[in-house]
């Protein structure tokens, strides 16, 4: 679907809501390292269904400012996901 570039760029970049367009920001994902480079996904509500925006900064340029006057934003759906992680076996001695 597409979205107004400055309506997104007014809430959905700056991580707020939009409440006269009826968006609301609901998560950022991605990396942040520290204002040098950035690739962040942007999740949103509107209309009650879910779209995702990608904001890149890399190399001192940013992908919005090559969008025209509309963004396409595909519409997202939530999958939830369990995450394993492996820990060390400590076996205590015991003491006879």
């Amino acid at each position: 679907m597409k979205f107004p570039k400055n309506v997104i760029l007014e809430s959905v970049v700056e991580r707020k809501n939009h409440p006269t367009y009826g968006l609301e920001f609901v998560q950022e994902l991605g990396n942040d390292d520290a204002g040098y480079d950035e690739m962040v996904v942007v999740i949103f509500k509107y209309q009650d269904k879910y779209y995702s925006v990608e904001i890149q900064h890399l190399h001192g340029d940013n992908n919005y400012d090559h969008w025209g006057d509309e963004v396409d934003c595909p519409e997202v759906i939530r999958k939830e996901a369990v995450t394993y992680y492996w820990e060390e076996v400590k076996k205590e001695l015991v003491m006879a």
